[in-house]
């Protein structure tokens, strides 16, 4: 079928709207309270909608460095096991074995090239901590080993026996915590009560009642809290944000999330590089059970935490908690009304404790008039994208987007793609060779949207911007972008989730008393 001029014209504009849109993410733009209720019937023109307006800003804000000399802050780590160590890697601190590993496969002048223009920071690490032995000393050969050259002289880097120590000590302003789950808040809470800043791997909270406290102890005390949920900084979330904020999508009524594995590795069930080695000698045991119910020495629990309900939160507080993020921010979606959930524990089971591996759960939100869903499986590595229903359009999200308009759609009707074919795509481009600039991520992780993001044309490590966007912060006492506010919602909303397979019933919210109704 022959296109018409001004569907020419219409498919023209939109191509060319794309020209701009790397310059996006890392910064937010402006919400409009109610904007489903101030579109609501309004006819807009299509093509001044799919527009980006921030560029300008966007580009000022990037320019803008805070730290100097004068203003370095000593961080220290708790907890480096493969995500501590990545962390450290995002602030420019690696293995002597890792630049060796790029030496050997000849690509070290181009890994080095991208390690050295990231923006200095001003941040050293002075102290780690971990309570596997061989963990914490492979910590301080990587804390010693600035690839940047940015630090002030790590050459002092402490090791020490606990985290309380570690949190009293005056060569540590702020702390990075990376442990098992269970441990986020005991030890958040500790720091907050030190005067430190957190920078709290995901999910925020093992519990409702954790997560009550942790939020009230970073509001009382006045430190910045930074949840690891890096995806704040990727450009596709900011994009997705600004075109739902402008109406592209109409009324939204409805939200798909997926997590797929199929891999012990992704079921958590594997042994890692160190893990053989681990003994009671070598691992303080008591100090990793620490607020967890007892039991004897065991590795696979140690190693493997993931899986047990006593220290870990299963495949929604690993998977859907990153997801529910991105789509909390894209959304603003904060705390459902209920949820209810499904799953069970069929292919891997490892005990009594054992997490699901089959996992369904609806997330309702009568005040939005939509609901969520989520559908996670390790027993199938097909990959899916998130998906928000519109009455105009449909959004695939994750490091792309791909909009759909609906069949019945007024708004595009003028446009010539099919139902079944993006009218709109936005994708960067691709790293052939991203393990190269980012130890941190696998091919399958970055397209997730979990790795590098890019600005300006340029691929940037989506962990750094997160971590440097917390250091800004601290020092000038501004939000962080995940903050106790925005994790306090991701940990309710996961929880709420887990409560429901646990007890079989659906679990309802009660926002004035900040506590559940289970039934």
């Amino acid at each position: 079928m022959k296109k018409t001029k001004n569907q020419e014209i219409f498919r023209r504009d939109f191509l060319k709207g794309l020209t701009a849109l790397p310059f996006l993410g890392y910064f937010g733009f402006g919400f409009k309270d109610n904007i489903e209720k101030e579109l609501l019937g309004k006819q807009k023109d299509p093509k001044e909608m799919l527009r980006i307006d921030s560029f300008d800003a966007i580009r000022e804000k990037l320019s803008q460095r805070t730290g100097s000399e004068s203003s370095r802050i000593k961080v220290g780590l708790v907890g480096h096991g493969w995500r501590g160590e990545n962390l450290l890697n995002s602030l420019g601190y690696f293995h002597p074995e890792y630049v060796e590993k790029m030496r050997a496969d000849t690509i070290y002048d181009r890994w080095l090239s991208y390690q050295k223009w990231h923006e200095n920071l001003f941040v050293d690490i002075t102290a780690i901590c971990d309570t596997f032995s061989i963990h914490a000393d492979r910590g301080k050969e990587v804390a010693q080993n600035d690839v940047r050259g940015k630090s002030s002289g790590n050459a002092f880097v402490k090791l020490y026996p606990n985290y309380r120590e570690l949190i009293a000590s005056k060569e540590v302003d702020a702390i990075i915590v990376a442990t098992p789950d269970h441990m986020h808040v005991p030890i958040a809470v500790e720091a907050a009560k030190a005067g430190k800043h957190i920078y709290l791997e995901k999910p925020m909270a093992h519990s409702i009642e954790e997560a009550v406290q942790l939020r009230d102890a970073v509001k009382k005390t006045g430190v910045v809290l930074q949840v690891g949920h890096e995806n704040r900084q990727q450009m596709s979330f900011k994009l997705g944000r600004e075109l739902y904020q402008k109406g592209v999508l109409g009324t939204v009524s409805m939200v798909q999330t997926f997590t797929n594995r199929n891999s012990q590795f992704g079921a958590w069930i594997r042994e890692r590089k160190f893990d053989s080695l681990g003994t009671p000698e070598n691992i303080n045991w008591k100090e990793f059970l620490g607020t967890a119910p007892w039991n004897e020495f065991d590795t696979k629990r140690y190693f493997n935490w993931q899986r047990y309900n006593d220290y870990g939160t299963g495949m929604v507080g690993n998977d859907f908690s990153h997801t529910y993020d991105c789509i909390n921010q894209v959304l603003e979606l904060g705390i459902p009304e209920s949820v209810m959930a499904f799953g069970g524990q069929y292919y891997y089971n490892v005990g009594k404790d054992d997490m699901p591996d089959v996992f369904n759960a609806m997330f309702s939100y009568p005040e939005r008039g939509l609901t969520m869903t989520y559908d996670g499986t390790l027993k199938s590595g097909i990959y899916r994208q998130s998906r928000i229903l519109g009455s105009e359009s449909t959004m695939d999200i994750d490091r792309a987007i791909m909009l759909f308009k609906d069949t019945y759609s007024e708004r595009y009707k003028d446009v010539p793609e099919s139902p079944d074919d993006p009218f709109y795509y936005y994708a960067p481009n691709t790293n052939a060779n991203v393990d190269a600039v980012s130890s941190a991520t696998s091919k399958s992780y970055f397209k997730s949207g979990y790795g590098p993001t890019y600005i300006d044309g340029k691929v940037i490590d989506a962990t750094f911007l997160h971590l440097k966007e917390w250091v800004d912060v601290i020092r000038t006492n501004g939000k962080t972008s995940c903050n106790e506010d925005v994790g306090f919602e991701e940990a309710v909303t996961f929880n709420m989730a887990n409560l429901s397979y646990a007890h079989k019933k659906p679990i309802h919210w009660d926002r004035a008393n900040e506590t559940v109704i289970i039934g």
